[in-house]
């Protein structure tokens, strides 16, 4: 863990921490008892936002279209819905 990102984390009693953890998600704190430190609450990266990758691939499909034969296009397309229908569809008993 990176001390310089603990040590710029607000320092929280543990009885305030207790009453509101998720108070401290987004900034973090360092957990004192008795005003000595002894625990740190670090929140994770950002994680990206949520549509973030669906546009990357959003983008890297409409580059790909541009240079793929439209009929490889079409076949593929085919088989892909095949299939995903084949799952969504029970066989019949």
């Amino acid at each position: 863990m990176d001390q310089d990102r603990i040590d710029n984390l607000p320092e929280v009693a543990i009885s305030a921490f207790k009453v509101n953890p998720s108070a401290f998600l987004i900034s973090g704190a360092v957990i004192t008892n008795h005003g000595r430190r002894r625990a740190a609450f670090v929140p994770l990266d950002e994680e990206p936002r949520a549509g973030a990758k669906l546009d990357e691939v959003k983008a890297q499909l409409a580059l790909l279209s541009r240079t793929a034969d439209p009929d490889d296009v079409a076949r593929e397309l085919a088989e892909l819905s095949a299939s995903r229908d084949a799952e969504l569809i029970d066989p019949a008993r």
